[in-house]
């Protein structure tokens, strides 16, 4: 009995490891509404989503070598990107839960600098308020796919009132409330 007890105490690191995953996301923006005219105000054409990532289950955590890339591509050809990691100066926070018949749901909230940010819109870093970009992958099977909440939100607790952005901020701070909305090009076909 205490070399199975021995044995298991030397087996749980193996155990604990945390699965990697990969996902890539890319397509367009949202067809209707306001979320199309902020894209076509700023002249974005497409983006991409890049998000590698491992999952530690018993923590509900991401491993800290975790990270969302996002990259916009203007009409005029020229591209922003942006790269948020689990640990550092732009922190990933996420929200991971396990749902019963369905996977795991995992959902990352990014704070976008806000000078960066005012470079791809082409305004003044006050002017931007304070944007974040939400991405939802769903693992399941081993699996993982776009979840439905994906694109960029700005939270009207900053006075961005005077600025262009501001017919985009959410009338509430529900991130369901987003702004852009990411619209994949395999869900176009």
């Amino acid at each position: 009995m205490k070399r199975l007890f021995f044995a298991l105490l030397l087996f749980a690191p193996v155990m604990a490891r945390a699965q990697r995953y990969s996902l890539r996301d890319e397509g367009e923006f949202q067809t209707l509404g306001h979320r199309v005219e902020f894209c076509d105000r700023f002249g974005w054409r497409s983006y991409q989503v890049d998000f590698d990532f491992g999952l530690d289950q018993q923590n509900r955590t991401l491993t800290k070598d975790s990270r969302l890339t996002l990259r916009i591509v203007k009409r005029d050809g020229r591209r922003w990107d942006y790269t948020c990691k689990a640990r550092g100066r732009r922190p990933l926070n996420a929200n991971i839960n396990f749902l019963y018949g369905r996977g795991i749901s995992v959902v990352v909230d990014c704070r976008i600098d806000e000078k960066s940010f005012a470079r791809a819109v082409e305004l003044d870093p006050e002017d931007v308020g304070v944007p974040s970009l939400v991405f939802h992958a769903v693992i399941q099977d081993g699996k993982v796919t776009p979840g439905a909440q994906r694109g960029i939100y700005f939270q009207p607790a900053v006075q961005i009132a005077a600025s262009e952005l501001s017919p985009y901020a959410a009338a509430n701070e529900d991130p369901a409330s987003l702004a852009v909305v990411f619209q994949s090009a395999a869900s176009l076909q």
